[in-house]
């Protein structure tokens, strides 16, 4: 996983996008690592090389690697970032059956800057085979399970791969983005019409994010706020807070 970020992320969209004055407000504040976070990390990097040696057999390189790391591992991590990369082979193995020569595309960098200034990602895992795209997010992490569906990093880094790879690809109707929670269970998808996903970075995601970059101070508090960095700074929550408190106080 790479480690700069676009200052509008597609991780981050879901925030900017209900609340464009939070850009400006987390600049004030550094990220804060977490043994969850490296945790994160850790369990992707080793997924990406299971993933490479999974889909490139001959590459003793990559062979060697993934079983030097298979002794560094935990048991938990290896058996988790397994049924991660045996689901993204599902994905390709099921293509195939379909009669479609798939690709697979492992860690693949993105822009989506056509949309939003200046962006861009790092999708886990891709996998094209006709008309069809497919996107996976792997998510290590045990908390709350995540809704592909109207989940806007989801279509971000699919709408990165479509600009990214749109001298080659021509042909895709359809785009199914898939989260994978392998620790809690949780698979997660979505499915459109390419030309759906366009229409929806045209009419939302572009004016959104255009207002995001203009340095703006609209703020806005709901669900958004849990992973904002600026929260227990941000006057509008806490006005928020405040109101809330004095309706539970006046209703005794």
């Amino acid at each position: 996983m790479p480690g700069v970020h676009a200052k509008l992320s597609a991780s981050g969209s879901g925030r900017w996008m209900a609340c464009p004055g939070s850009v400006i407000l987390e600049d004030l504040f550094e990220d804060e690592g977490s043994v969850y976070a490296e945790e994160g990390t850790t369990a992707h990097a080793v997924a990406e090389a299971r993933l490479r040696a999974e889909f490139d057999p001959t590459d003793a390189e990559k062979r060697e690697r993934v079983n030097a790391l298979k002794e560094t591992t935990t048991p938990e991590m290896w058996q988790f970032t397994g049924r991660y990369v045996e689901y993204c082979k599902n994905i390709v193995e099921t293509m195939q059956l379909d009669g479609h020569q798939a690709r697979a595309y492992i860690e693949q960098r993105v822009r989506f800057d056509r949309w939003v200034p200046d962006a861009f990602g790092t999708v886990d895992f891709c996998a094209v085979g006709g008309d069809d795209l497919h996107i996976v997010d792997f998510k290590y992490g045990k908390g709350v399970p995540v809704n592909a569906e109207n989940n806007s990093q989801m279509r971000a880094y699919a709408l990165g791969f479509l600009q990214e790879m749109e001298c080659i690809y021509d042909n895709l109707k359809t785009v199914t983005m898939h989260i994978v929670q392998p620790r809690i269970n949780n698979i997660s998808t979505e499915t459109m019409p390419v030309e759906d996903l366009l229409e929806w970075a045209d009419g939302e995601l572009k004016p959104r994010a255009d207002k995001a970059a203009s340095s703006t101070r609209e703020y806005a508090t709901g669900a958004q706020c849990k992973f904002c960095k600026a929260k227990a700074a941000c006057r509008a929550r806490a006005g928020y807070l405040l109101g809330k408190i004095s309706e539970i106080l006046g209703g005794n």
